[in-house]
């Protein structure tokens, strides 16, 4: 019987050959040989991705017949060339900063909100196929205006669009295929299993005082 858990095993196949195709401030791409204790022998490209956090945050709905209103940011994407609504997220880029912290700091950043209470949702790896990349996303409540003074967005930030929107609205969008991001897509659909659950079966987290 195998054990419902993800499992890490950094020694399960032997690296024959590794060879760095690009390096850039983000993301490394490896061009890796690989051996299975099979004996069977392939080549994998896969992206060394700093991770990243992102967060849904919730405020009681200013509309009819929705319970809970959800902070959407809308931004270029240039990848897929689509403007996307998203919920807030960024990369773990600053050395030492605990991970509710750089939840926080990126909404503030991204929308002029805060947040007093912080719950953990759920984490997934992105894109396990070719990246490393490890993205956990957190729930937001008793949300407040909160700009950060001096920052300034810059590039595709700098034409965020931020809305609420009625939770239920978005779920329904999420379902019909009209809203893709993988963070919002997974975000909206765990928030709605631990409103449904009961948020005790999320882990509270505490900022600390300065930062709340």
């Amino acid at each position: 019987m195998y054990e419902l858990c993800d499992t890490p095993v950094p020694d399960h196949v032997r690296l024959a050959e590794r060879v760095e195709r690009f390096a850039g401030p983000i993301f490394t791409i490896y061009d890796d040989e690989i051996e299975f204790a099979s004996g069977d022998v392939v080549r994998r490209q896969w992206m060394d991705h700093d991770d990243a956090v992102a967060v849904v945050a919730l405020k009681p709905s200013d509309h009819d017949e929705e319970e809970w209103d959800v902070l959407l940011i809308r931004q270029y994407r240039h990848a897929p060339r689509r403007l996307m609504w998203e919920i807030p997220a960024g990369l773990r880029d600053q050395d030492g900063e605990a991970e509710v912290l750089t939840a926080a700091r990126e909404l503030r950043e991204e929308t002029d909100f805060g947040a007093s209470t912080w719950f953990r949702l759920v984490n997934f790896v992105t894109s396990p196929g070719v990246s490393n990349e490890d993205l956990g996303i957190f729930l937001a409540v008793d949300v407040e205006h909160a700009p950060l003074g001096d920052f300034k967005r810059e590039a595709e930030e700098a034409e965020i669009a931020v809305e609420w929107f009625g939770l239920d609205r978005v779920t329904d969008a999420v379902m019909a295929g009209k809203l893709t991001s993988p963070t919002l897509v997974t975000g909206i659909l765990a928030v709605n299993v631990a409103l449904n659950r009961g948020l005790d079966c999320c882990e509270k987290i505490a900022l600390p005082i300065a930062d709340q």
